[in-house]
């Protein structure tokens, strides 16, 4: 049995987080790429907080748990040169500090105006936050914030390229509505949460993985230990999920009001690697808005570190950046 994260449990009455649906694939996934609509673009909010590169929490650090504790072997794992791609999760931590924290806070309260709902993965959320929030996008695209991100996980982070899927917010709310996040693996492979609610504001809506291959889960079937509990329940708790490589899913929240920005990154120099597929995205974006951007991903480049950065709009983030202090 390989060794939890630090501070990760066993989830509590694990059989209900297995009970949890799984988001659709095959036949199921086409339909809802199908059905799925570019995600709307409501006007933003009429005036927000700027953005500052003091807002990032220089000093954060968190425990960090490697690929090869779910299950994955030394070659399945990406290498440049002497550099592994091997972080599976990093955190909790606190990424940004107090002030930064309330004015990310107070950005995506505003937001919530313009949520879509969906049956594909979360019920409830604004796709493409960056699109509609200047302070969203600048945090994203901030040198600070990006280094910051890039030498938790060990890797060159950007922002992803394709961007309806950079930047989402989850809203869940009880009284009924059940609003859930299903089991599923993300298309990206640099995941961030990051908690905008303490476990004060709602009941419920418990961040649930699986700690092991995706090809073995579900496991065992109902109790299975390897079905764990990230401790991410505190206001400002953030999270990184190699969200490719792990199934994961937040459990309903049964009473109050639950919000959380999931942040999608990219490491150019495993751009050939990419976990990326169409019919992931389509099937929440739609095919129209996913066709072109996705076959832009796929171009081959000379530069990679240069070449996605600027398709993403960032600055450039390279292996020699992450070893200086």
């Amino acid at each position: 049995m390989p060794t939890p994260p630090r501070g990760a449990r066993p989830v509590s009455g694990g059989t209900s987080a297995l009970d949890l649906p799984r988001t659709p694939t095959g036949v199921q996934q086409v339909l809802h790429a199908l059905r799925a609509r570019t995600p709307r673009r409501g006007a933003g909010l009429p005036a927000e907080p700027r953005w500052r590169s003091e807002f990032v929490d220089r000093t954060a650090k968190g425990p960090r748990t490697s690929l090869r504790a779910f299950g994955y072997a030394d070659a399945e794992l990406g290498r440049w040169g002497r550099r592994v791609d091997d972080t599976a999760v990093a955190g909790p931590l606190r990424l940004l500090t107090e002030e930064g924290l309330a004015a990310l806070t107070e950005v995506c309260d505003g937001l919530e105006r313009a949520a879509g709902t969906t049956r594909f993965i979360a019920t409830r959320r604004v796709r493409g936050a960056d699109l509609l929030s200047p302070f969203i996008n600048n945090m994203i695209r901030d040198r600070v914030f990006l280094l910051a991100c890039s030498r938790l996980v060990g890797v060159p982070l950007v922002p992803h390229p394709l961007r309806i899927p950079t930047a989402q917010i989850n809203y869940s709310a009880g009284q009924g509505r059940r609003e859930i996040v299903r089991w599923h693996r993300d298309g990206m492979d640099y995941v961030f949460t990051i908690q905008l609610s303490g476990e004060e504001d709602y009941e419920g809506g418990r961040f649930t993985y699986f700690q092991g291959r995706t090809d073995e889960f579900p496991g065992d079937g109902p109790g299975d230990p390897r079905v764990r509990e990230a401790p991410c329940r505190e206001r400002g708790a953030t999270l990184f999920l190699h969200g490719s490589r792990i199934f994961h899913a937040v459990t309903p929240v049964t009473d109050g009001r639950r919000v959380v920005l999931v942040l999608s990154f990219f490491c150019p120099y495993f751009a050939r690697q990419d976990s990326n597929t169409f019919w992931h995205l389509a099937g929440d974006d739609g095919i129209p808005a996913t066709a072109v951007a996705w076959l832009r991903l796929k171009w081959p480049v000379r530069n990679p570190a240069v070449d996605f950065s600027l398709r993403a709009g960032s600055p450039v983030v390279t292996w020699a950046d992450l070893d200086r202090d």
